[in-house]
């Protein structure tokens, strides 16, 4: 029900000559007061906006609580910050160096730490709008943040969806069910994702139950989270959202059915790659499948804007195909696709096939190709796309060969433009050797700023590469590169130029007091 407030707001909102405004409801002296504004209609509206807005200004009675009180929240298990971290989440939360948030609130969460209470509302409402910020921001809340959350419908994401349990210490099933089928769209996707990482088949014959029911961006958003635990049990549930009338979801379940080499979507993609590509004596030869429209239900027709949309159909092929299918000489493989017109599409489908079925030693060549050919790539999707997939001590050595085998200062400073979004995967080792790589090249870069038809181009490249680099390398750097920055001669640069070099160096000054209290 409309409180009084918002019952006038709609009024004004129409226009009193549209619409005539309505006295609103109101209980004891409101209500007497309310009864004695004057009939015409913009004389009511304005009389009872100054009559209820004083009311809510003079203070309303206390809430009374109806039915039982809610539970008190759990004793925390985990240790609260330091005040300086308080006051560096509070720099962040006030606007300033906000992309440093996902940063801060892992260091807490890793050292089992949780932030204080009064800072809770405003870390919980960042998560309303993003998503992406909500497993950073659930790591360091503690027991009282996941309690406000559950008595706060927008911080419902936070809550962490509890399943229910028997006398016996088991899942209720049947309770969970209930659940599932009466709970909000928020909730019912915790709900799936705890159910899932807990009992999985359970999980997914839950969703089958109402799949048919389901809109379909919301068949797309659960069928993702089957990911957790994918195993061969799913395989018949996604074979037949291969024919879902929604492609979101078609495309979500070939992903699925991908990271299953054993699965008969995988089996039937080798097959026909055999069709497309064949290897005899170090010779490749290839043929692009036609696009005629009779892929519908086993590849999507998302295209590749550098291979077309017959080489786009090729590499989603390729990328589904059992890495084992292919020649045991992958270094040849990779060697060979090079000198294809159409050998794109095949490192293209590698790549994401190395990183589907998690196979270290593709990934690690994969790898090793891409970053061997940074400078002709017009993206870092492919890098991107593996980086994830191997621990830091297996992917470091190629980041360094990498930087090793730069020539000019050009190439240095582009190479380490690229190589530094990656920085926080890799070791304080490999945020050195970059600095120490940069540092000689960076004095003619800096040089010809002041030179006005190479000032733009030259200083674009330097704000790409320390936008890039305070915020991802290691802050072991930190004191080398403010004082590189100190020792410049301002003179020598625009208003403009100077304030972007004084907020990488406090950038990095930030970065280095958030990691001094860890």
């Amino acid at each position: 029900m409309p409180t009084p407030w918002e019952t006038l707001v709609a009024h004004a909102l129409i226009g009193t000559d549209r619409q005539t405004p309505q006295i609103p409801t109101g209980e004891g002296q409101l209500e007497a007061l309310l009864s004695q504004v004057p009939t015409e209609a913009e004389s009511l509206l304005l009389h009872a906006a100054g009559i209820v807005a004083s009311y809510q200004q003079a203070g309303q009675g206390a809430f009374s609580q109806e039915g039982p009180l809610p539970t008190c929240c759990p004793e925390e298990t985990l240790f609260p910050c330091s005040d300086r971290t308080h006051q560096h989440l509070q720099t962040i939360l006030n606007g300033e160096y906000k992309d440093a948030l996902c940063e801060l609130l892992d260091l807490i969460a890793q050292a089992h730490q949780y932030i204080p209470f009064e800072t809770l509302p405003a870390l919980l409402d960042q998560g309303r709008g993003q998503t992406s910020l909500r497993s950073h921001i659930q790591a360091v809340i503690g027991e009282r943040g996941r309690w406000l959350a559950q008595h706060n419908p927008v911080w419902a994401y936070a809550a962490g969806q509890t399943l229910p349990y028997t006398q016996a210490g088991e899942i209720d099933q049947e309770a969970v069910e209930n659940l599932w089928k009466t709970s909000n769209y928020a909730l019912r996707v915790d709900l799936l994702k705890t159910f899932r990482s807990l009992k999985p088949q359970a999980a997914r014959e839950m969703l089958s139950t109402t799949w048919k029911q389901e809109k379909a961006k919301d068949r797309a958003t659960f069928l993702a989270i089957l990911k957790t635990h994918l195993s061969l049990e799913d395989e018949l549930f996604l074979e037949a959202a291969l024919h879902d009338r929604a492609q979101d979801v078609r495309t979500g379940a070939r992903d699925l059915l991908a990271h299953l080499p054993q699965s008969q979507y995988c089996q039937r993609m080798a097959a026909q790659i055999q069709t497309y590509v064949q290897f005899e004596n170090n010779t490749l030869s290839i043929t692009l499948p036609q696009d005629d429209g009779s892929w519908k239900h086993e590849r999507s027709y998302s295209q590749s804007s550098q291979l077309g949309r017959r080489g786009s159909l090729l590499m989603q092929i390729v990328a589904a195909v059992p890495l084992k299918v292919w020649p045991e000489d992958v270094d040849g493989l990779i060697q060979t696709a090079q000198t294809h017109q159409q050998g794109a599409a095949l490192l293209q489908g590698w790549t994401i096939a190395a990183q589907r079925q998690a196979n270290p030693a593709w990934i690690q060549r994969m790898m090793g190709y891409w970053l061997s050919n940074l400078a002709e790539q017009q993206t870092d999707d492919s890098i991107d796309f593996l980086i994830k997939r191997l621990p830091a001590e297996q992917i470091e050595p190629l980041f360094l060969q990498c930087l090793a085998e730069s020539s000019s200062p050009a190439e240095k400073a582009q190479k380490c433009i690229r190589l530094a979004q990656w920085g926080a995967f890799l070791s304080p080792h490999f945020s050195q050797v970059w600095w120490e790589t940069l540092k000689p090249g960076l004095s003619p870069l800096l040089a010809h700023t002041s030179i006005a038809s190479q000032t733009r181009l030259q200083f674009a490249t330097l704000r790409s590469l320390f936008d890039t680099g305070s915020l991802n390398l290691h802050p072991i750097i930190a004191d080398d590169v403010i004082t590189y920055l100190n020792h410049l001669n301002s003179e020598a640069f625009s208003t403009y130029q100077q304030n972007s070099l004084m907020l990488w160096r406090s950038t990095f000054e930030f970065r280095k007091a958030i990691w001094s209290e860890f």
